[in-house]
């Protein structure tokens, strides 16, 4: 499973709904949308779309571990 895939599911479980609500906002499949969240990597576009079906932004940012 992929971070992202962690945190859409957290994000689920915290705002009461379902992968099947992201699948009918996306106008994708239940089982895509499994997929996607499960998979070991996902294309960027996918979670901007999956971003979207949940009225979220998406925000990416690199951070340094470690400052020395």
């Amino acid at each position: 499973m992929n971070v992202f895939g962690n945190v859409v599911k957290h994000f689920l479980v915290d705002n009461n709904l379902q992968q099947g609500d992201i699948a009918k906002k996306a106008n994708i499949t239940n089982a895509n949308v499994s997929q996607l969240l499960n998979r070991s990597n996902i294309s960027l576009d996918k979670m901007i779309m999956i971003s979207e079906a949940l009225d979220c932004e998406l925000k990416i940012e690199l951070i340094p571990k470690n400052q020395k």
